[in-house]
């Protein structure tokens, strides 16, 4: 059933305490729930903000850290944790 089958959305960010707000609430707000979101902070050199910004969502989201290594390995590391089925990419100056 199509239903059933979980969606990993992954969004990768830089630097994007003013935008990541939005592309979260956007992958929130889908009507197709069988999701997880996955944010990857690649190495944001913004005073925290980025991390404050997504810490908020709690459980609601699966947030991770790593060094600046560039969008690539951002979507690498998602990918590797992933547990969907399915990959959708969402930059995080983006919206669904």
């Amino acid at each position: 059933m199509i239903s059933s089958v979980k969606v990993s959305i992954v969004i990768p960010v830089y630097n994007g305490a003013d935008f990541v707000n939005d592309a979260i609430n956007s992958a929130l707000s889908q009507t197709y729930k069988n999701i997880e979101i996955l944010v990857v902070n690649d190495g944001s050199t913004d005073g925290g903000a980025t991390e404050e910004v997504t810490r908020k969502y709690g459980n609601r989201i699966r947030y991770f850290f790593q060094p600046n290594g560039g969008v690539a390995s951002a979507l690498n590391l998602a990918i590797s944790e992933m547990k969907g089925e399915y990959f959708s990419w969402l930059s995080h100056d983006d919206l669904y």
